[in-house]
């Protein structure tokens, strides 16, 4: 891919990264009216225009993400999380036009303590139409995908980018249409890991990168409660490989620009504790029993272990590529950031 090329797609994933975070900050300030559209049509604007300039440049995107968004048009929402959760509360935000009235606290069951940036987006897509239905607006969990595999297909040539793509799909499988945040999730994950590799282990430093990769780290943590364990973990996988490698003084001062991604969910997070409302999943007798518990009952690796590997096929896929990866092309850096946080998730689960 020509170097304006990659340019002009990574200046794309940065606007509309931008604007992601933009339509959220503006309902968080309680403008949820006619700046949110204007947001979101300029966001849908930069998206024809990345499809109309140099279309026939990272054409597999483009047509995978057109059939995707057809799927999500033809099919309804069915799924508990999807219409208990997410959905509802991008209902609640387009019927109350605000973030804050969730601290009512009402139907607990949906996590009202969870960050709504998505849910958020939910809301303006039915703003911009002008009624509350199921259909187009949960299309903004489609959209979302777009910045991080846009970003992405700078990094990797035609044919790799293909495969990237063809295993994306493979491996999220519904989650892609299910509403479920667990695929975006996953999307800005690798995606904002990516970015910290390249940063801290190969030394890239331009703007544009460092920008991104902040965005995305926003975006990240803002997705649901998850999105900031995992965000932790990037750090904690960067730090850790930097204290073996004792140059923690360097990169100490490069990673305190990106801590600025845990202002937002902090933020959230205080203004829910504040008003009584917290997850109902967690606690510490819970985490002493998941992690204390857990680490010392060898049944809990046989039952890990039974899935992982004899039951999941995705899994056995998964680590063939891995090795095969690992084979064709070692990078001793690389094994250790994606094992150091691969551990710690299995650990958390």
């Amino acid at each position: 891919m020509p170097i304006d090329i990659k340019k002009f797609y990574r200046n794309v994933s940065i606007i509309l990264a931008c604007l992601i975070i933009n339509n959220y900050i503006l309902i968080s300030l309680s403008f949820f009216g006619t700046l949110v559209k204007i947001n979101l049509i300029i966001f849908f604007l930069l998206t024809i225009y990345f499809y109309i300039k140099h279309f026939k440049t990272n054409l597999p995107l483009k047509v995978y993400f057109l059939l995707i968004l057809v799927i999500w048009l033809g099919t309804s929402v069915t799924g508990w999380d999807a219409r208990s959760l997410y959905l509802f509360h991008a209902k609640r935000i387009f019927f109350d036009n605000s973030i804050y009235l969730m601290v009512d606290n009402y139907a607990q069951f949906s996590h009202n303590d969870y960050p709504l940036l998505v849910q958020s987006l939910t809301a303006s897509f039915a703003l911009l139409v002008g009624y509350w239905h199921e259909i187009f607006p949960k299309t903004a969990y489609a959209f979302m995908y777009l910045p991080p595999l846009i970003f992405l297909s700078t990094y990797l040539n035609y044919k790799k980018y293909i495969i990237f793509l063809s295993l994306i799909i493979f491996f999220l499988g519904n989650h892609i249409f299910n509403i479920g945040a667990d695929g975006v999730l996953a999307a800005y994950f690798i995606t904002s890991a990516y970015c910290f590799f390249i940063i801290f282990f190969k030394d890239e430093n331009e703007r544009r990168l460092n920008l991104i990769t902040l965005l995305f780290c926003i975006i990240l943590s803002l997705i649901k409660n998850e999105g900031l364990v995992l965000l932790v973990l990037i750090f904690f996988s960067t730090l850790t490989i930097k204290i073996f490698e004792k140059n923690l003084v360097n990169t100490s001062k490069k990673i305190s620009f990106y801590l600025i991604s845990f202002v937002p969910i902090i933020a959230w997070k205080i203004y829910c504790y504040s008003n009584g409302v917290s997850n109902t999943d967690f606690s510490f007798s819970l985490l002493n029993e998941n992690f204390i518990g857990r680490a010392i009952q060898i049944e809990s690796y046989e039952l890990f272990l039974n899935y992982f590997i004899l039951s999941n096929e995705k899994s056995l896929i998964a680590i063939s590529v891995f090795f095969t990866s690992l084979y064709l092309n070692f990078n001793k850096k690389l094994f250790y950031f994606t094992i150091i946080f691969s551990a710690c998730l299995d650990y958390l689960k």
